[in-house]
């Protein structure tokens, strides 16, 4: 359901003209702005500039906080300032931040216009065009990461003042990690694999301390977050920006964009491409990545995380009494896609084997226990 429209207020408005007055040393009038909200959480308006100097844009997006705690709105804010003072312009990537208010929930980002999502290209009909854009989705990301590892000291130092870090309800230990494993499999019999628990917790140290692969990450790198302006890629919501194992998000085509609506399959060759050129970006910035050992172990671990991660919000008790069809995939077949990709990944690349085997049984027996669900298909643009 889209969000009921909400006009921006003169108050907002004033505020936002004064920022901008601000941050471009010259007197900026703005227009009485487009509501462009596509979630409850923050109010989004396109204004275009009225009057202001010669230097200032011709419209800027201004975003409202609407729903508390603002602990997104603040994430989102704090990565693209952080991005503008970490990556040079002519490797600029997102909408560039320009002015704040935290005390009245507001901040101004560019406008980077009208363009084609990611989204859009894999629902289409062209491979060709899909194709790069994929392989471009992924060279952003694994620039993303080089460019920013090293660097949390300099977010801390902008995120912090603003307050409001994290959601309250997220168990920053990982211990649902190990709990998820286990309730999921008893659910339907399926005994663990020898050395499970052992590798949990290797799992859940590794994703709180990722060593070399901590890097700035997007968060929710959806297509729908990825977004084509001319010839240039840029990426967009940072409301989950943070931190983390660079390999979360360099394992989100192999893992069917695991936090997205739009989840179909994508062809394997195109699969291998994504995460040859992600890590020849990635190097740049983490040596350990040319390790394969290294890069390889730190693959199987996000692809394990985001496995176990969809059974923590999606649990296999609800997908045991129904099916829900999302747009594209069902829940289960996203859950069997997954969980066999696991398997998969486990087994190449010899690591958290026992996971990766546990994971096969599982996927193996709700085969058996759902044989009305189908293959998840290729995106459209791929048939």
């Amino acid at each position: 359901m889209q969000p009921s429209k909400i006009p921006p207020s003169p108050e907002m408005i004033a505020i936002a003209e004064q920022l901008l007055t601000e941050r471009f040393e010259g007197a900026v009038r703005l227009g009485e702005g487009d509501d462009l909200t596509a979630s409850g959480r923050t109010g989004i308006y396109r204004f275009h500039v009225l009057a202001g100097p010669a230097h200032a844009p011709a419209s800027v997006i201004v975003k409202q906080v609407r729903k508390f705690p603002p602990w997104t709105f603040f994430n989102d804010w704090a990565s693209l300032q952080f991005l503008n003072q970490v990556i040079s312009a002519d490797l600029f990537f997102a909408p560039r931040f320009y002015a704040g208010n935290p005390v009245e929930g507001i901040c101004i980002i560019e406008d980077l216009g009208s363009g084609q999502r990611l989204d859009q290209l894999l629902l289409g009909n062209d491979p060709v065009a899909t194709e790069a854009a994929l392989i471009e989705y992924a060279i952003a990301h694994g620039r993303l990461h080089a460019l920013t590892i090293g660097r949390q000291t300099s977010y801390d130092a902008i995120r912090g003042p603003l307050g409001s870090l994290v959601d309250e309800d997220e168990d920053v230990t990982l211990g649902w990690l190990t709990s998820t494993f286990h309730r999921s499999i008893e659910m339907v019999g399926i005994p663990p694999a020898p050395g499970v628990d052992r590798e949990l917790f290797a799992l859940a140290t590794s994703m709180r301390n990722p060593g070399p692969f901590l890097a700035f990450i997007q968060g929710d790198s959806c297509p729908d977050n990825c977004l084509y302006v001319g010839s240039a890629l840029y990426l967009v919501d940072f409301e989950g920006g943070r931190f983390a194992h660079a390999l979360l998000e360099g394992c989100y085509g192999r893992m069917h964009f695991p936090t997205c609506w739009c989840v179909y399959r994508l062809p394997e060759h195109i699969l291998v491409r994504m995460e040859t050129v992600y890590r020849a970006e990635l190097v740049k910035g983490c040596p350990a990545a040319t390790n394969d050992a290294l890069f390889y172990r730190a693959l199987v671990e996000a692809c394990s995380f985001w496995v176990l991660d969809w059974l923590r919000w999606m649990p296999l008790g609800r997908l045991l009494e129904s099916d829900r069809m999302i747009i594209a995939a069902s829940d289960r077949q996203r859950l069997l896609t997954r969980l066999e990709m696991l398997a998969q990944t486990s087994e190449q690349f010899g690591y958290l084997e026992a996971i990766g085997a546990t994971m096969r049984a599982l996927a193996t027996q709700l085969r058996s226990l759902w044989p009305e669900t189908e293959e998840m298909e290729l995106y459209p643009a791929f048939r």
